[in-house]
């Protein structure tokens, strides 16, 4: 089985292969992204979703519209793309 796609700015690809979360599977690939406490607490590795779905991992301290999530507290659930900050 083929392992997700992570899209990135529409510009970065890359294949999620079963990190702990989506911000350990970017720096994993060079994909540069913002964060501080690893823990779903700052917020400061807030993505906007655009396509697809994620499961997460550890819950989210921090209030999140329905289109956003946090690169520390989720993994792909199947192909997505997000935006950075």
């Amino acid at each position: 089985m083929n392992n997700p796609t992570v899209t990135v700015n529409k510009t970065t690809v890359f294949e999620y292969d079963a990190e702990f979360s989506l911000l350990d599977s970017m720096e994993e690939n060079q994909v540069p992204a913002s964060y501080s406490c690893r823990g779903g607490y700052c917020g400061l590795c807030k993505m906007k979703l655009t396509q697809g779905k994620v499961t997460w991992v550890q819950e989210s301290l921090v209030s999140l519209n329905a289109d956003e999530v946090l690169a520390c507290c989720c993994v792909p659930d199947g192909a997505i793309s997000v935006e950075t900050g």
